[in-house]
């Protein structure tokens, strides 16, 4: 190795020149040296970025889980309406929805317009006689049954019930129930 310093008044080193030797001398030994500690520099500066990025991946891991089990939720609440709408389909379509509960309801609560006798119910044809039957059995509503008028109403949907009077009118859709109640519950489900 050979060292070439100039030096000032004062004695203090200015400048260092070093040049490199065979290997295993000196200059090589020290060149060497600092060639390995750069290299333990930038393998630690990587390990640095490696712990940085996978604490911002774990930090971020919440967040990502939550928003994940928000989209299953909503996946599984859609599955279970689509469910339901099906099953409710599938009882109305074989006569399963008795509508006979809704017309009592009716024929206990119906404001009547003008005339007394002025209820008219209208029943899916594959509901009515079903329903007419088991009305005849009901003795407390004995009068308004009787004041009422049945009509086979093609229009009406099955289980569906649609009650008409001077005063107003109602309907009963299980279907549209369903719905509202789809709507109530994805309501709840997004907030």
């Amino acid at each position: 190795m050979e060292l070439a310093a100039t030096g000032s008044a004062e004695g203090r080193l200015v400048g260092l020149r070093m040049r490199a030797r065979a290997p295993g001398s000196p200059a090589a030994v020290l060149l060497d040296l600092r060639q390995r500690e750069q290299d333990r520099l930038a393998e630690a500066a990587a390990v640095r970025d490696v712990c940085a990025a996978a604490r911002q991946a774990v930090a971020a891991l919440p967040a990502t889980v939550a928003g994940r089990v928000e989209e299953l939720a909503g996946v599984a609440t859609e599955l279970g309406l689509a469910l339901a709408r099906e099953l409710v389909g599938a009882a109305l379509d074989k006569g399963l929805v008795d509508p006979t509960p809704v017309v009592l309801r009716c024929l206990r609560d119906c404001v009547h317009g003008t005339g007394k006798a002025d209820l008219v119910v209208r029943l899916n044809p594959q509901d009515l006689a079903a329903v007419q039957e088991r009305l005849r059995d009901n003795a407390e509503l004995r009068q308004e049954i009787a004041d009422a008028r049945f009509v086979a109403d093609p229009v009406v949907p099955r289980g569906g019930v649609r009650a008409e009077t001077g005063a107003g009118r109602l309907l009963y859709d299980p279907q549209e129930v369903l719905a509202r109640i789809c709507a109530e519950v994805r309501r709840e489900v997004s907030s």
